[in-house]
């Protein structure tokens, strides 16, 4: 008994100690030859909101999530992995990438694993000294196993050769033609006014420029948004956001298994959305990514199928309000907590008194 105890804690301890360093990633391979083609890499940029890491792994006989990262900075391990695979040479020419999403995850279904490979990246070609955004490219890549930690960098790097086959199938005629400026900075606080249009990419809402919506149709499902390209048919659903001339509604990208957009409110520095379903969201890997002090409060109580989402407007970090969210900020509210506790704590009403204690 007593050694079983031992092992029993002896494991738990593992388990947390893995939990307090990353799961290394790299995307060389013996397999990485060089591709067919017409371009080389010349610039790589990294455009994502969230950058110190690439998403989670799972661990140990407990499958503690772990955070996950290249075993160099992104912008190394990507450039050494596409100079041999998209190696320069005299006759080819130069093109520059941004990305805009690079992440791992994993679930454990009925003793089954699923890993994912998502990278979201936009092409960028000079055109008489301007720097011209011409498409923007995703692919989502998943396998399944026993054990799927050790195959991240094999998707990663299919998710990536994916989105250079999808640039050379792209026609002149279908390129969305945006100017990029390498040099722009981003501020620490983002602009109110947004205009309509898409954007490609969180930080071009800091610059102001979109794709023009009439080049899209905005259809539903299952309660959120989704853009149709009307030239090529393409579900579209990589975009950072969009807004329809009314709201902004934005990609939920890592916080729902489905990548469609929602709509948002603004509330001081975060965009409020007002509800997520809870079976959509793996909370263990959003407590690793950004729980911090608060991971105890992400969870949600069993009857809480719906939840509303806070994203910060610059970071992206997400604040999902649970009940024991509610409670716990409402608590330094005595009148305002007894209400909410009167309530159903519905979605409807974590809004409500969410407003109500920061008079919004």
């Amino acid at each position: 008994m007593k050694n079983f105890v031992f092992i029993f804690f002896f494991l738990i301890s593992v388990s947390y100690s893995q939990n307090d360093s990353k799961f290394l990633i790299s995307l060389e391979s013996s397999n990485n030859t060089q591709i067919e083609g017409d371009f080389y890499i010349n610039k790589i940029y990294d455009g994502r909101q969230v950058k110190g890491n690439i998403g989670t792994v799972q661990r140990s006989l407990f499958n503690t999530k772990v955070l996950a990262d290249f075993k160099k900075p992104v912008v190394e391990e990507l450039s050494d992995f596409l100079n041999v695979c998209y190696p320069k040479t005299d006759n080819k020419k130069a093109i520059d990438i941004r990305i805009d999403e690079l992440y791992v995850s994993e679930v454990t279904q009925s003793n089954k694993e699923t890993g994912y490979a998502n990278v979201v990246l936009d092409i960028i070609e000079n055109r008489n000294g301007q720097d011209i955004i011409v498409g923007n490219f995703s692919s989502t890549v998943e396998g399944n196993g026993i054990d799927v930690t050790s195959k991240h960098g094999q998707r990663l790097i299919e998710a990536i050769n994916n989105c250079f086959r999808f640039y050379k199938e792209l026609n002149d005629a279908d390129k969305i033609n945006i100017i990029f400026d390498p040099e722009k900075k981003i501020d620490d606080v983002m602009p109110n006014d947004i205009k309509e249009g898409v954007y490609v990419n969180y930080m071009d809402l800091f610059e102001g420029k979109s794709l023009n919506l009439e080049a899209f149709t905005v259809t539903s499902y299952d309660g959120r948004k989704c853009l149709l390209n009307n030239k090529t048919g393409k579900l579209e659903n990589s975009f950072y956001g969009f807004n329809d001339g009314q709201s902004f509604y934005i990609n939920l990208f890592r916080f729902s298994v489905v990548k469609l957009y929602a709509k948002t409110e603004v509330m001081g520095d975060y965009y409020f959305i007002d509800s997520i379903k809870t079976n959509s969201v793996d909370y263990a890997a959003i407590a690793v990514l950004y729980g911090g002090g608060l991971a105890s409060l992400l969870f949600p109580d069993l009857n809480e199928t719906e939840i509303p989402l806070l994203l910060d407007r610059v970071s992206g970090v997400p604040v999902l309000l649970t009940n024991k969210y509610m409670v716990n900020l409402l608590s330094a509210n005595k009148e305002l907590l007894k209400e909410y506790r009167r309530t159903s704590r519905a979605a409807a009403d974590k809004k409500v008194f969410y407003k109500k204690y920061f008079n919004f």
